[in-house]
C-alpha cells in the first residue's frame, strides 16, 4: 500500500471550451446578449446606459486590442466595480455578488432589487465580440481598474485558470465620473447590425426586451448604430392610440382587479346593414338608448360593473375582481395559496382596418400593420426588461379560429405587457437560459390569475357584441310592432289573424268592385236612353249637348276605373290565395317547433347522462386498474411457480368484489338509459335519497366527505316522475358539491366536508359546508357554460341541465338568498310541486 503522505491531491478542473457551449446554450442571440449587459448597468444603479455600435470603426477606445475591427461600446454612470467585484463577479463563472444582496433583501441606493443573480449573463458577450476590455471606476474609490481578455484564448487553454487575463489598477482621471465602460471589439456578427432591415429587426427585438410600454424609473437606454440613433421608448404608444379596447389589471397580493373600456367602433357588427342602423341610432342620442339596453341586459357574461365612460372617444367601461384563494385549483404551499407577489399589466386590442386609425403620424396602412405585427402579443417584463416566453403564452390563438362570430382577444392585434419586479416577484424564478419561468406553484398561480383576466375579456366582449345585435333585433321587432314579451306561438297566432283578415278584406274588395261595375253599366245605359229621348234637342241646345258629353266622359272614366278595379281584384285575389297558404306553413312550423322542443329536451337528458357517466367512469377505471394489477401479480407468480391455493382464492374474491362494484355503477346508470327514460313511477323522495346517498357515500367517504339526509316528521313526500331523470338531477348537484368540497379540503379551508339534503315537502334543499357560490356568478349560475372551474375541468352545463330537466316536469330550482359564514349564497332549493305524487 502506498504511503498516504506521498499521495497526490486530486481535484476537479474544467476545460475552458465549456464556457463557449454554456454561452451558446444560455444566450440565444445577439439582442439577448446585449440586453444582459444593459441589465448589469441597471443593477449597478446607473441612471443611464449608452450603447454605441460602430461596425465600420476600428477600436480606438481600448488599449490591448487597439485597431480591432468593429466595436460595441457600453457606457453607464453606475457604481462601477471594485477589484473584489471583478474577481468574484466577471472572472468567476456562475458567481454573482448580487445573489447575496438579493437573498438578504437589501436594495441598492436607488431602491432597486438586482435583476441578475445567476452570474451567467456575461457569457453572452462571446456572441457579440471576440475581445473584451473593461474600464471601471468604483464610486467609493479614487482609482480605476482595467480588465482585458479574449474569447479566443478560451479555445486554446486546457483550463479556465490558464486563460490569460489582464487586471490592472490605474490612476483615475480627475474629471471622470463613476461608472463602467465595456469595450467589445472584433465583432462576431458584423452583418447583424447593418442594413435597414436588420436595424428594423434590432429595433423591434429590443422593444420586446426593453419595455416600450413603461419607462424604467431613473434609467434611460440610448442606442446608436453607425451614427444613427434608434428610438426604443414610446414606440408602442403611437399604435396604442388606435386601440378599440383597453384593459388594465393589477394584483395586489390578494385580489386581482381588472378594468376595461371599449369604443363604439369595437361594437360595430359585421354586416353593413347592421352597421348603418347602429350608427343612425347612435347619432340620435349619442348612444344613450344603447347603453341603457346593455345596462339592463342580464346574462352569464355581464360584468359586475358596467358604466358609461366619461373619457372622450370611449363608450363604455367595465370592471371585475377575483381573489387568489377563489381561483379553481389554486396551488398551495405550506397550506396556503402560493402567492406570486403583486404585479400589474395593460392590454390593448387595436384594429387593422385603415378606417379605424386615429394616429395622424401614420399615413400608410402598411406601416401601421407592420408596427402592430412587430409589437403584437402580451409580453412579460421584470423592472422593464423582457422575459422571453412563448409567442402566444396566454393561448389566445387556441381559442380563436378566425370565425366572424368570435369576440375574444385575437393574438394578431393585441399589444400588452405584464409588469413584474425583482422586489415583489422573487418567487417567479426565470430559467437559467432566461427563456421563460421555472414551473413552480407560484408561477402556476400567476398564470392562473392572468388566465382569469383573459376569461373576463372573453366574457365581457361577447356580452357587448351580442348585446348590440340583440339591441338592433329589438329595435327591428319594435319597428315591426312585436312586443318583447310575445312568444313564437303568440307571433304565429298574429299571423293567423292577419291571414284570416285577408279573406274578409278580399270579399269586401270583390263586392266593391262588382258594385262599381254595376254602377258603370247603369250609367252607360242611362246615357244611351237620354240620347235616344232627347234626339234633335241635342243638336239645337248646345248647353244640353255639352252636359251630355261631360256625362259620357265621366261614364267612360267610371268604366275604366271599374275595369281597373276588376283587374286589381283578380291580382289581389291571387296574392291573397298565396297568403292563405301561410296558415298551412305556420302549422308546419308549429309541428317542427314542437319536434325541436322535444329533441332539445332529450338532448338535455343525454347531456346530463353524459356528465354523470363521465364522473362514474372514473370509478370504473379505478376498478379496472385494480383488476389489472392483481392479474399481473398472479400471472407473474404463476410463471415463477409460486401460486398457492390461498392466493387464487384471494384473487377470485377480488374479482367478485370488482364485478359487484361495476354492477353497482351500471345499476346507477340504468334508470337513465334511453329505453327506460319514458317510464314514470311514484318515487318516495326519502327512500330515493337514502339510496343515492349510499351510492355516492361509498366514493365520498375516502375523501372525508359525508352525505346526510334530514327530514322533519311528516315532511316526507312522493313525486311522480322518471327515476332516471330524478337521478340525473341530484347527481349533477352532488357531483358539483363534491368537486368544490375536494378543493376546500385541499386548500385547508375545511377539515371535513359535509353535504346535506333536507326534505321539507314539497321542496328538497341541497347545501354543503364549502366556500359557497362565487359572487361573480351567483346571478347567472343556471345559464349554460357558466363556471369558475379551470379550463378543461368543467363545462358549466351541470346546473343548467338540472334546471332544464326540472322545467320539463314543471318543477323549479333556485339559489336561496341566505349566506354562509363567508357571506356567500350556498343553498339550492328544488320545488317538486309540479310532480307531486297522488
Amino acid at each position: 500500500m502506498a504511503d498516504a503522505s506521498s499521495t497526490d491531491t486530486a481535484h476537479f478542473d474544467i476545460n475552458a471550451a465549456v464556457v463557449f457551449r454554456l454561452g451558446e446554450e444560455l444566450i440565444t442571440d445577439v439582442v439577448q446578449a446585449l440586453v444582459e449587459l444593459v441589465k448589469n448597468s441597471y443593477d449597478a444603479d446607473a441612471t443611464w446606459v449608452k450603447v454605441t455600435i460602430a461596425t465600420r470603426a476600428r477600436n480606438t477606445w481600448g488599449r490591448k486590442y487597439k485597431d480591432a475591427p468593429g466595436v460595441i461600446l457600453i457606457e453607464d454612470d453606475g457604481d462601477g466595480m471594485t477589484k473584489s467585484t471583478i474577481e468574484h463577479g466577471w472572472l468567476t463563472i456562475a458567481n454573482s455578488p448580487k445573489r447575496e444582496r438579493k437573498t438578504r433583501g437589501e436594495p441598492t441606493e436607488r431602491g432597486r432589487t438586482p435583476i441578475g443573480d445567476k452570474g451567467l449573463g456575461r457569457l453572452g458577450v462571446q456572441r457579440l465580440a471576440r475581445n473584451v476590455e473593461i474600464v471601471t471606476r468604483p464610486r467609493e474609490e479614487e482609482g480605476q481598474f482595467y480588465v482585458a481578455f479574449s474569447w479566443r484564448d478560451f479555445r486554446d487553454s486546457e483550463s479556465l485558470a490558464k486563460v490569460p487575463v489582464v487586471l490592472e489598477s490605474e490612476e483615475r482621471p480627475k474629471s471622470s465620473r463613476a461608472g463602467t465602460t465595456l469595450i467589445l471589439s472584433d465583432l462576431c456578427e458584423m452583418e447583424a447590425w447593418r442594413g435597414e432591415q436588420n436595424l428594423q429587426d434590432l429595433q423591434r427585438k429590443l422593444s420586446g426586451m426593453i419595455s416600450p410600454f413603461q419607462e424604467v424609473q431613473d434609467f434611460v437606454v440610448y442606442l446608436e448604430v453607425d451614427g444613427k440613433q434608434l428610438e426604443l421608448a414610446g414606440i408602442a404608444q403611437r399604435v396604442r392610440e388606435t386601440a378599440m379596447l383597453q384593459y388594465r389589471f393589477e394584483f395586489d397580493g390578494a385580489t386581482l382587479c381588472v378594468f376595461g373600456r371599449a369604443r363604439l367602433d369595437y361594437l360595430m357588427p359585421n354586416e353593413r346593414s347592421d352597421q348603418a342602423l347602429l350608427q343612425s341610432l347612435f347619432r340620435k342620442d349619442r348612444g344613450k338608448a344603447l347603453f341603457d339596453f346593455l345596462s339592463r341586459r342580464t346574462g352569464k357574461r355581464r360584468p359586475p360593473v358596467l358604466r358609461r365612460s366619461e373619457s372622450p372617444g370611449w363608450f363604455v367601461e367595465f370592471e371585475t375582481t377575483r381573489r387568489l384563494e377563489d381561483v379553481d385549483k389554486v396551488r398551495l404551499q405550506n397550506g396556503a395559496p402560493a402567492n406570486p407577489g403583486p404585479f400589474k399589466g395593460e392590454v390593448d386590442a387595436v384594429s387593422l382596418d385603415h378606417s379605424d386609425l386615429r394616429s395622424h403620424t401614420m399615413d400608410r396602412l402598411s406601416v401601421y400593420r407592420r408596427l402592430v405585427a412587430d409589437l403584437a402579443g402580451v409580453r412579460i417584463y421584470r423592472d422593464g426588461f423582457g422575459i422571453r416566453v412563448g409567442e402566444d403564452w396566454l393561448g389566445l390563438g387556441r381559442q380563436w379560429t378566425g370565425g366572424r362570430s368570435y369576440y375574444g382577444l385575437k393574438p394578431g392585434n393585441v399589444l400588452g405587457f405584464v409588469a413584474l419586479t425583482a422586489k415583489d416577484n422573487t418567487a417567479l424564478v426565470e430559467t437559467t437560459s432566461r427563456e421563460g419561468f421555472q414551473i413552480t406553484p407560484h408561477y402556476e398561480n400567476f398564470y392562473a390569475l392572468v388566465t382569469e383576466f383573459v376569461r373576463f375579456t372573453d366574457k365581457v366582449q361577447e356580452f357587448l357584441r351580442r348585446g348590440v345585435l340583440e339591441y338592433l333585433n329589438q329595435y327591428r321587432e319594435r319597428d315591426a310592432n312585436v312586443n318583447p314579451s310575445e312568444t313564437a306561438t303568440d307571433i304565429t297566432r298574429r299571423i293567423d289573424d292577419v291571414v284570416s283578415s285577408f279573406s274578409t278584406e278580399q270579399k269586401k274588395l270583390q263586392r266593391h268592385a262588382g258594385t262599381l261595375q254595376a254602377v258603370a253599366a247603369r250609367a252607360s245605359s242611362t246615357l244611351r236612353t237620354i240620347r235616344s229621348e232627347l234626339g234633335a234637342t241635342l243638336k239645337e241646345d248646345l248647353a244640353v249637348a255639352s252636359a251630355v258629353e261631360r256625362l259620357e266622359q265621366a261614364q267612360s272614366e267610371v268604366s275604366s276605373v271599374a275595369a281597373d278595379a276588376e283587374r286589381l281584384t283578380a291580382e289581389v285575389s291571387e296574392v291573397l290565395g298565396k297568403a292563405s297558404s301561410l296558415k298551412a306553413l305556420r302549422e308546419v312550423l308549429d309541428r317542427r317547433w314542437d319536434t325541436l322542443h322535444d329533441e332539445v329536451a332529450s338532448l338535455y337528458e343525454s347531456v346530463s347522462l353524459g356528465l354523470t357517466a363521465e364522473a362514474l367512469s372514473h370509478e370504473i377505471h379505478n376498478i379496472a386498474d385494480g383488476l389489472a394489477r392483481r392479474s399481473s401479480s398472479i400471472l407473474r407468480d404463476t410463471k415463477e411457480g409460486g401460486v398457492s391455493k390461498a392466493l387464487v382464492i384471494a384473487y377470485v374474491e377480488h374479482v367478485r368484489s370488482a364485478v359487484a362494484a361495476m354492477r353497482k355503477q351500471l345499476a346507477h346508470l340504468t334508470p337513465s338509459l334511453r329505453y327506460l327514460r319514458e317510464r314514470r313511477e311514484e318515487i318516495k323522495v326519502r327512500d330515493f335519497l337514502e339510496e343515492l346517498a349510499r351510492f355516492h357515500g361509498a366514493r365520498c367517504d375516502p375523501q372525508q366527505i359525508a352525505l346526510s339526509i334530514k327530514a322533519g316528521k311528516g315532511r316526507c313526500f312522493s313525486v311522480f316522475m322518471n327515476k332516471g331523470k330524478l337521478t340525473q338531477i341530484f347527481d349533477n348537484l352532488l357531483l358539483n358539491a363534491e368537486y368544490w368540497l375536494r378543493e376546500s379540503l385541499r386548500d385547508g379551508t375545511i377539515k371535513n366536508g359535509d353535504i346535506s339534503l333536507v326534505i321539507d315537502s314539497p321542496v328538497v334543499r341541497v347545501f354543503d359546508n364549502g366556500k359557497g357560490i362565487d359572487p361573480s356568478i351567483e346571478e347567472t349560475l343556471f345559464e349554460p357554460f357558466v363556471t369558475t372551474k379551470r379550463s378543461g375541468e368543467g363545462r358549466g352545463l351541470g346546473l343548467f341541465v338540472v334546471q332544464q330537466l326540472l322545467d320539463s316536469e314543471s318543477c323549479t330550482v333556485l339559489l336561496l338568498p341566505e349566506r354562509n359564514i363567508r357571506e356567500r349564497r350556498y343553498i339550492f332549493e328544488i320545488d317538486f310541486s309540479g310532480a307531486m305524487g297522488a
